[in-house]
């Protein structure tokens, strides 16, 4: 998605104001783990993703679970997002689960069996 300046002031309006119902307003036991890591907005600020993480053992199921508990949450949270985010429109809201950590973790892995960066 396109990046300015007003489209990143944008997401992270969106990004504090969905975190903040999920702290404050959602008593969803799916989304108690839950973690917005970033949105993403379009130039013309008519779709903003929401990306997330969760927190816990089984990370399939509650990922599972999560999706389904936005999906759930969608237009209460699209509502509190028109309520906080001063935007003429507000924008559509799609839900997203961040795999920027276990990337992270698979390269740290690989990088860590790589003869060439090993200790001994």
């Amino acid at each position: 998605m396109a990046t300015t300046f007003r489209s990143d002031r944008a997401a992270e309006a969106i990004r504090m104001s969905v975190a903040k119902a999920l702290r404050e307003d959602i008593a969803d036991p799916a989304l108690q783990d839950v973690t917005i890591t970033k949105v993403e907005v379009t130039h013309d600020l008519s779709f903003a993703r929401v990306f997330f993480t969760v927190m816990g053992d089984d990370q399939n199921a509650a990922r599972v679970a999560a999706q389904a508990g936005f999906d759930r949450a969608k237009p209460f949270l699209r509502t509190r997002v028109g309520e906080e985010v001063p935007l003429r429109v507000v924008p559509e809201i799609g839900f997203r689960y961040d795999k920027g950590t276990e990337n992270a973790a698979r390269l740290e892995e690989i990088f860590a069996n790589l003869p060439e960066l090993k200790k001994e």
